[in-house]
């Protein structure tokens, strides 16, 4: 399979895991950004905070509606979901989960304004929330808005500039949608810097990157 092919899976996977899974964003700070198909669906709560971030305290009424929408986004049950998002929307304004899994129920609804409305809100309630600006970038994404999409991830850079998923989020955009191979290649460089180098896939696109840019300044076509 080769890169391009492979990026675009596993995008579409994630893309799916995020708009039907957004039970999985269960921090109400919601400072986690997607990592894979496979660790989106098995991380249960497991959030990576940004420097200086601390999850706000919610009572157990608070958390049992939350985990009612999730419960009801997990069987599909949307009016539901929306009916408890919303309400915990209007009970907890200071909270900016509940307004990211309103975006990403409103995205799986193909309602575009409303989605963007709630991912915009979420960012407003908490300017760190690190799942909401990856997110919000992905929507920004398949809308055609490349560079809204640059300076969303942009912005979660300047949170927290040590955020592998970021890197290796914008590295997609700058590679497949923007033409910047050198960008994409700095930030999947980046990525697996953080991450331990580990990650064979984003490994197999740098080489395919480093090719291409070789026989660019060879005088070749990319490949």
């Amino acid at each position: 399979m080769n890169r391009i092919v492979a990026i675009a899976s596993l995008l579409s996977l994630q893309l799916l895991l995020s708009a039907c899974g957004a039970q999985l964003i269960r921090d109400f700070s919601s400072s986690a950004a997607p990592v894979s198909p496979a660790q989106t669906a098995t991380r249960h709560g497991e959030f990576t905070l940004a420097p200086g971030q601390k999850r706000p305290p919610v009572s157990p009424r608070t958390l049992a509606a939350f985990e009612r929408a999730n419960r009801a986004i997990t069987s599909e049950e949307w009016s539901v979901a929306l009916l408890e998002l919303h309400s915990l929307v209007d009970s907890r304004p200071d909270l900016s989960g509940p307004c990211l899994n309103l975006a990403l129920v409103y995205r799986q609804q193909d309602e575009p304004e409303q989605a963007e409305r709630f991912y915009r809100r979420a960012l407003q309630v908490n300017p760190h929330n690190l799942a909401a600006h990856n997110q919000y970038a992905i929507f920004l994404r398949q809308q055609g808005r490349f560079r809204d999409a640059e300076q969303t991830y942009l912005g979660a850079l300047a949170v927290w500039e040590a955020h592998p998923d970021t890197h290796r989020n914008i590295g997609v955009l700058y590679d497949l949608y923007l033409g910047e191979q050198q960008r994409a290649l700095q930030h999947f460089n980046r990525y697996q810097d953080l991450t331990g180098s580990g990650d064979r896939v984003v490994a197999g696109w740098i080489a395919d990157l480093q090719r291409q840019l070789m026989s660019v300044a060879q005088g070749g076509q990319p490949g």
